[in-house]
């Protein structure tokens, strides 16, 4: 399998900066991974906040055990969502989407460069 179709799939199915990671380019693959890892940590401490208080509530008997009333008191706290959950998100899909994109052209590039080199 190409090297770059590799790369590619490491990126787009494992986590961003995996692929640039795999072609050894460590340096670029932390330009991908670090704010990925960044938003992702932030984004699930903000989903576990807010189970958190639901099993808190159910536990204490302020919510009964009712999956229809969860999931209403679920769809409330998305509403009041903290802007930063949707910059969380947009962050990670654009490192994801970047992240693809660069290890294919990288892998390209240096697929061109072992071609040529005699």
């Amino acid at each position: 399998m190409d090297r770059s179709v590799v790369a590619v799939l490491l990126s787009g199915l494992v986590f961003p900066g995996t692929g640039q990671f795999y072609l050894g380019r460590r340096a670029r693959a932390c330009l991908f991974m670090l704010p990925a890892l960044v938003a992702a940590i932030y984004f699930l401490k903000q989903v576990i906040d807010s189970a958190s208080l639901l099993v808190d509530e159910v536990l204490r008997g302020a919510l009964p055990a009712d999956p229809l009333l969860i999931a209403e008191r679920l769809h409330q706290q998305g509403e009041t969502a903290s802007p930063l959950m949707n910059v969380a998100a947009a962050v990670m899909l654009a490192c994801w989407l970047a992240s693809v994109a660069d290890a294919w052209l990288l892998g390209r590039a240096i697929a061109r460069g072992a071609k040529a080199a005699p």
